[in-house]
């Protein structure tokens, strides 16, 4: 979630027809990079884990999915919370950010409160990761659901590449808007053409040299969006009849990749989390989870 542009939730009885599906299908359909994407992001995710834990996950199913926007929940009564959906690099080093690099992966820095306002997901990621690694190691399942769904949220808003970026939604470039069209109005239109198919989970040996590799991956990416954007909209301007269509066009693939890249880098850090315990024995049906702190909610 960024700033002004917060995603387009849909109607209550077509968001529940559409977990439903989720459920009881095998395909993953991408429908926004909203709520129902988060949802379907776990879902693959859950797909992409070897066994035991393949399995665990699938009985903790519903509840991932319900709850996969909680922490946009958590922005809505706390704005404070917003800027751990986002890290815009940029604003701390230069391309290809090697002093960044350093300083995140080598010496472990964390941003300054001041620093704040320029988000720090990527910490949460690896703060949410490592708290399931000690619910795993713990067994505590009730908080490893909770702190799961915190890690695969912010995990999967790394992957959107206007997260990564100063000008988020185009408002520097004359592109004011760009946000919602590519994470909710493009992905919403190609819902019914796509089906997410990530790469398997993996463990992952240093939690910070991943995150910071998609990072900088998501980034790259960034101008593809803008060009996408700028190039759509041609001499007709975003009132153009034709826009939408050559958006999705130039701009779809790029969306259908980042949302696999979700799921495999969701799915990784759940099974890093798990492999970190120790690969502790788990449960195969346990009661819904309580709440757990401030932190909870009704999934959007």
């Amino acid at each position: 979630m960024r700033g002004a542009p917060l995603r387009a939730g849909c109607h209550p009885v077509l968001r529940t027809f559409l977990l439903i599906a989720i459920l009881v299908s095998g395909a993953t359909p991408a429908l926004a990079w909203g709520d129902l994407a988060h949802q379907m992001v776990n879902a693959a995710a859950i797909e992409g884990l070897p066994e035991p834990i393949r399995s665990y996950f699938r009985t903790r199913k519903i509840y991932l999915l319900e709850h996969a926007s909680e922490p946009e929940l958590v922005v809505h009564q706390d704005p404070a919370e917003g800027p751990h959906h986002y890290t815009e690099i940029e604003a701390y080093d230069r391309y290809p950010f090697r002093q960044f690099e350093r300083r995140f992966i080598t010496e472990h820095w964390s941003p300054a409160p001041s620093e704040l306002s320029h988000g720090d997901s990527i910490w949460q990621i690896e703060r949410y990761t490592l708290r399931l690694a000690e619910d795993f190691r713990r067994r505590r399942w009730d908080a490893a659901d909770h702190n799961a769904v915190f890690a695969a949220h912010f995990a999967a808003d790394l992957t959107q590449p206007l997260h990564t970026v100063i000008n988020y939604d185009g408002q520097l470039t004359n592109q004011r808007g760009i946000h919602a069209r590519f994470e909710t109005e493009l992905v919403r239109d190609l819902a019914d053409r796509w089906a997410l198919r990530p790469e398997p989970a993996e463990v992952v040996p240093d939690l910070r040299a991943r995150i910071f590799r998609e990072l900088v991956t998501s980034y790259s990416y960034r101008q593809v969006i803008f060009s996408a954007d700028r190039e759509a909209a041609g001499g007709g301007g975003y009132l153009d009849p034709q826009f939408s269509a050559r958006f999705e066009q130039l701009a779809g693939p790029l969306a259908l990749r980042q949302l696999d890249a979700a799921a495999a880098l969701v799915s990784s850090f759940w099974y890093t989390a798990w492999v970190r315990a120790g690969r502790p024995v788990l449960p195969k049906v346990h009661a819904a989870p309580q709440p757990v702190g401030a932190r909870t909610g009704e999934g959007r």
